[in-house]
């Protein structure tokens, strides 16, 4: 088995409201190791898409821990939590959170500005990803000049540019057309392959089961057995 990169810990997320409690995510627990591809498969309302956001951070367990590389994220200040984002975590999302007013070259480009890299030599990589996937030509269009699929697109580039150690995408293939969801696939394998970057991937069931390493079903915000 190979090292564990993440480990979720009894984890557990619950909604309250003055009538009742809604328990998305009950009582969790997983390792995954360096350089594995899971799939978190699931219908809609499962509790998926909360378990990937309480794996990257983005929310905070009721109860429980994620832990990545060592690290509690979970119990994180909002800055150790940042840097981590920004050093080792790439995040994938459904809706694509693409900025409305910036360019396809500026939307990649802000994910970079908490590096503080040379601009010259983040041009270069951002012009590099375009062209590999085949959207040099749209680095000065806005997101409502594109199609579906290439917004997706963007919102990968936005993630692969940063370099991340592990990735968390939400249905990365649930917008797009078949085409689309076959390349969108190839690359995310080509960066398991050779780029040995942990993928951990939850989808409704777009996402043929024979390409993950391990496969974890989600019912009604528990593991099933």
């Amino acid at each position: 088995m190979a090292q564990n990169h993440i480990e979720c810990i009894s984890l557990t997320m619950q909604y309250f409201s003055k009538k009742n409690t809604v328990t998305a995510v009950d009582n969790i627990s997983m390792n995954i190791g360096r350089n594995e591809l899971v799939l978190l498969k699931g219908r809609s309302g499962a509790g998926k898409s909360t378990l990937l956001s309480l794996m990257c951070g983005l929310i905070k367990p009721t109860q429980g821990k994620v832990i990545i590389d060592n690290e509690c994220i979970s119990e994180m200040s909002d800055n150790s939590l940042s840097s981590l984002l920004s050093d080792k975590i790439g995040i994938i999302f459904q809706s694509f959170n693409l900025l409305p007013t910036y360019t396809v070259f500026e939307n990649i480009e802000i994910a970079m500005v908490p590096k503080g890299l040379h601009s010259g030599h983040v041009r270069d990589n951002i012009f590099s990803l375009l062209e590999h996937f085949n959207l040099k030509d749209k680095a000065e269009l806005m997101p409502s000049e594109l199609s579906a699929g290439q917004q997706q697109k963007v919102a990968i580039i936005r993630t692969l540019i940063k370099q991340p150690s592990v990735i968390f995408a939400d249905e990365p293939t649930g917008s797009v057309d078949d085409e689309t969801a076959k390349e969108i696939l190839e690359h995310l394998i080509h960066l398991k392959n050779d780029k040995e970057v942990t993928l951990v991937i939850a989808t409704h069931g777009n996402i043929p089961e024979k390409f993950a390493d391990r496969l974890f079903i989600i019912e009604n915000g528990r593991l099933k057995k």
